[in-house]
């Protein structure tokens, strides 16, 4: 039996993006459920002065027409130009929030990136760094908050989208890093993953800059701390790390994210219904540093980590 037959069918889009002189972050994140017949609707942010935590559920056809907006009745989420700008608001009683995100370069298909060897048990989809449909783009963005009894806060920084779609399982998941590193010249991004579709690591991602997309083929990532020991949550992730990025053309980029100056940290976790399982996702802001080059940049580092046990869900939490 096709392991896709135990799949949930999703179609997710996430926004993330940080202004760095405000030390704000935000996530967007709109999941399409249609074999569940609902959306679910994520609008974070987290700044010195500012938190905005809002998770809602709304009902959706098994047809889902992504041209139009889409919306819970508090985030709404529109294309106003394919690949080039998206309008995404949030409304409550006390607060509302206007973001305009706009391209800094091109997408990159992740159908266009490096396969892993072998075999996995979902055909050439799973030996991707993502065993789904999955593509990324750099982004500038613009956001204005306004709250009542509060004075107004314009927010402007760099971020990124990603757009995944197809059957997949969250909880066979077991650990992924995702670099998303912006510079004034370009976007590092650097994925690796494990999952049960496949039997070993693998590696992906894209370099863009106004020349195109290189695609990744390799990374380092032995400075890494936080994936022992197994089935522990995530730590503080306070200290720096070091990836070393290898691409399809030949370039070798030395990346450092600065966890120990981090701007901020979101979570998008994953609990399975029964509570005994959780995909603990942190997204964590903060500065990078290009050390090929010496240029500076910002951006967010995400780490996913796959816990298992009896109220496991309680003891990670929400945040």
């Amino acid at each position: 039996v096709p392991p896709q037959v135990f799949m949930p069918w999703k179609e997710n889009w996430c926004f993330t993006g940080v202004d760095r002189s405000q030390r704000t972050a935000m996530v967007w994140h709109i999941s399409l459920r249609p074999v569940d017949g609902e959306g679910v609707f994520t609008c974070k942010f987290d700044g010195p002065d500012l938190r905005i935590r809002h998770v809602g559920r709304h009902p959706i056809g098994r047809g889902v027409e992504v041209d139009r907006p889409l919306t819970d009745g508090a985030v709404r989420f529109e294309v106003i130009e394919p690949h080039r700008e998206f309008l995404l608001t949030f409304d409550d009683a006390d607060t509302r929030v206007e973001c305009v995100a706009s391209a800094r370069f091109g997408p990159f298909d992740f159908a266009d990136g490096h396969l892993a060897p072998g075999t996995s048990t979902i055909g050439e989809l799973g030996r991707h760094v993502f065993p789904f449909n999955h593509y990324e783009q750099s982004l500038s963005f613009t956001a204005r908050v306004t709250r009542k009894g509060h004075d107004d806060i314009t927010l402007a920084g760099w971020g990124n989208r990603d757009h995944s779609w197809g059957w997949r399982d969250d909880f066979g998941f077991r650990s992924h890093q995702w670099i998303c590193a912006n510079f004034e010249d370009s976007y590092v991004q650097g994925s690796t993953m494990l999952d049960t579709t496949y039997p070993d690591r693998k590696y992906g991602g894209f370099v863009s800059d106004h020349a195109g997309n290189d695609p990744v083929v390799d990374i380092d990532i032995s400075g890494t701390y936080w994936d022992d020991p197994p089935n522990e949550p995530l730590p503080d992730l306070d200290r720096d790390v070091t990836y070393v990025i290898r691409t399809e053309r030949g370039r070798e980029l030395v990346v450092t994210a600065h966890l120990s100056d981090r701007l901020r940290i979101l979570y998008l976790n994953a609990r399975h219904p029964d509570r005994s399982q959780v995909y603990q996702d942190a997204q964590v802001f903060c500065p990078f540093t290009l050390d090929t080059t010496g240029r500076d940049g910002v951006g967010l580092l995400e780490l996913g980590k796959h816990l298992r046990g009896d109220g496991i869900a309680d003891r990670v939490g929400r945040r």
